[in-house]
């Protein structure tokens, strides 16, 4: 073989080698390619895990546990259909809106740690002592309209899990609930703009409010809504095209109006008596609520406080002391229009109705539920004609449409 031939085969070997080695690179790049798609796989299997991931990935046991809560609190229940009520002619007849109803997600505890959490009594807890069938059945036959503005609590402790439960609730009762994503934070009564901004694209599309988010002093600090915390949400609820429900804390009018005046362009609804009856600042009237209605076109009160001026539903609260209280209903009756009637003329286009119903469990009883619903519309048969459907149900409607 002469020199020539010789240098040939040298440089054949040499690209033959060249190409092994190309070829090496490529699958070592592809491989690391598949490798990182599966871990990306599993980042996202762990933060929603409703995503189908069949042959590549396997739920964990706490995962279905966790699955398993969602499926009773969504399970059947028996519902007895009543006849419809019948109304005295001296009643308000005509559709009913509740714009301020609270629903319960599953329980938080750790899969396999105490069993407690099944005992509970007092609190509605779906797929425990109810479930969302059972807000469906009381809606279906209390006299309201059966659709309500409820909202969907969502914990930074199970985020997926309160997310995925409203999702698949809005899958089987779409006619039933308005959702607004109520997102409270631990010790501090609203979750924070990136947070907020999370929850929002687990599901795009599926909350139409915010809130209620509850600012005043109670189990977390007052958080006023100028607070950097809530200015941080602004933007992430003008994006999302969200309403926003606010129970305020003492003396936030101001904090309140400015927020109102910054976001012109955000429709706020806020409810409580702080502002009304709150100690030191505060002289029993419902002047300053009336002071931000007045100044502030974007802002709307829901009223819950009927019933004689008293907050009918609380832990202390049982259906036969309900029941009992509103027998008394030509005296109540008379409170409620005194405290109430000229507020709602005043304001005829921002003022809506609502129970806050649904945190304790006797307050899905149905008797409960036709019982205060008799006692409203009483009440609205006494203001005038003019506001009525304003009041019941139009500027519900009218909310749902900007």
């Amino acid at each position: 073989m002469n020199k020539e031939n010789i240098k040939n085969a040298i440089l054949k070997r040499k690209f033959s080698i060249l190409i092994i080695i190309v070829l090496l690179i490529i699958i070592g790049v592809l491989f690391g390619q598949k490798q990182d798609s599966k871990f990306r796989l599993l980042y996202q299997y762990q933060a929603i895990p409703d995503i189908e991931l069949t042959n590549t990935l396997t739920q964990t046991e706490a995962d279905r546990e966790w699955n398993k809560r969602i499926d009773d609190a969504l399970a059947t229940s028996e519902c007895e259909e009543l006849p419809k009520p019948v109304y005295d002619n001296s009643l308000y007849q005509g559709p009913l809106t509740d714009t301020h109803f609270h629903l319960s997600t599953i329980a938080d505890a750790t899969p396999g740690s105490s069993d407690d959490w099944k005992n509970e009594k007092l609190y509605t807890s779906p797929g425990v002592n109810m479930t969302f069938d059972d807000y469906a059945c009381l809606l279906r036959n209390d006299g309201t309209s059966g659709k309500v503005f409820a909202f969907f609590p969502v914990y930074p402790n199970i985020e997926w899990q309160s997310l995925k439960l409203a999702k698949k609730a809005m899958e089987k009762y779409p006619d039933v609930f308005v959702p607004f994503i109520n997102a409270p934070d631990g010790d501090i009564g609203s979750v924070d703009g990136p947070t907020l901004k999370r929850m929002l694209s687990y599901y795009p599309g599926l909350f139409k409010g915010f809130g209620e988010q509850g600012l005043y002093e109670a189990a977390a600090p007052a958080l006023p809504p100028d607070s950097e915390r809530l200015i941080g949400t602004y933007p992430i609820v003008r994006e999302n095209k969200l309403l926003v429900y606010f129970h305020l804390g003492e003396k936030q009018k101001d904090s309140y109006q400015k927020v109102l005046k910054a976001n012109r362009d955000i429709n706020f609804i806020f409810h409580g008596d702080q502002l009304i009856s709150c100690g030191d600042g505060c002289d029993g009237t419902l002047k300053e609520i009336d002071e931000i209605l007045s100044n502030n076109p974007n802002v709307y009160y829901g009223i819950d406080e009927l019933y004689g001026d008293v907050v009918l539903l609380n832990e202390k609260s049982t259906k036969e002391g309900i029941i009992d209280h509103l027998k008394n209903r030509e005296t109540l009756l008379r409170q409620d229009l005194a405290t109430w009637k000229g507020f709602i003329e005043r304001h005829p286009d921002q003022v809506i109705w609502g129970t806050d119903r649904g945190s304790y469990l006797y307050s899905l009883d149905i008797e409960i539920g036709r019982t205060m619903v008799e006692h409203t519309r009483a009440f609205i048969a006494g203001l005038n004609p003019a506001v009525q459907e304003k009041f019941a149900y139009k500027n519900a409607e009218k909310l749902l449409k900007k």
